[in-house]
């Protein structure tokens, strides 16, 4: 048991070690560019890493990892062809365009992962696609939140994605608390809000 508490907060430190990175350079002044070109190249090793080990994305950290290897390369290569105005656009839009993309990459896990949004195995279907659309709910909310709050982008940042997370634990907490914490869970992996395997 305590060794699988100690893979599942390993796996949750790797999951978010590319935004930790990211938001680390980009708080000690950093040039933006070198941040987020930092945050794409982890990220895009913590994805494949985890899809060659076979070890189970969070799908909230899915969403976040997938925008931070997308957006850089996107902003760069848009403003190599000489588009400054869709550039400028693209940039000063990045970090709403974080929420965006979870919403999106929520979606794609409802409709087409046996886990749906939420992430986890041993839910009924009606159950999982409640759970799921209730997550995209929130989604949006956060993507209204990041567009008009006018504070410091980090909080900006940081308090919808804790209130994303915050409602999936509470949403599986929920389920267990009511059938007695029976639910599938994968091997090696002591709490279910971790089990979410492959992306679809």
């Amino acid at each position: 048991m305590s060794r699988s508490r100690q893979r599942e907060w390993m796996t949750d430190i790797l999951e978010g070690a590319p935004s930790i990175l990211f938001l680390a350079l980009w708080q000690s002044n950093v040039d933006i560019k070198f941040s987020g070109w930092a945050g794409a190249a982890v990220a895009a090793i913590v994805l494949i890493a985890f899809r060659v080990f076979r070890l189970p994305y969070n799908p909230i950290a899915l969403g976040i990892n997938i925008h931070l290897l997308m957006i850089t390369p996107l902003i760069v290569t848009v403003f190599h062809f000489r588009a400054y105005g869709l550039s400028r656009t693209l940039f000063a839009f990045s970090h709403h365009g974080m929420f965006i993309t979870i919403f999106f990459v929520g979606c794609a896990l409802t409709v087409f992962s046996k886990k749906g949004f939420i992430g986890i195995d041993g839910l009924p279907s009606r159950r999982r696609w409640a759970y799921s659309l209730a997550l995209l709910a929130a989604s949006v909310t956060t993507i209204a939140w990041s567009l008009t709050y006018k504070g410091p982008p980090l909080i900006a940042l940081a308090i919808p994605i804790m209130v994303l997370v915050g409602l999936r634990r509470l949403l599986i907490a929920r389920w267990m608390d009511r059938h007695g914490g029976l639910l599938a869970v994968a091997p090696g992996s002591m709490y279910p809000g971790d089990t979410t395997s492959e992306a679809t």
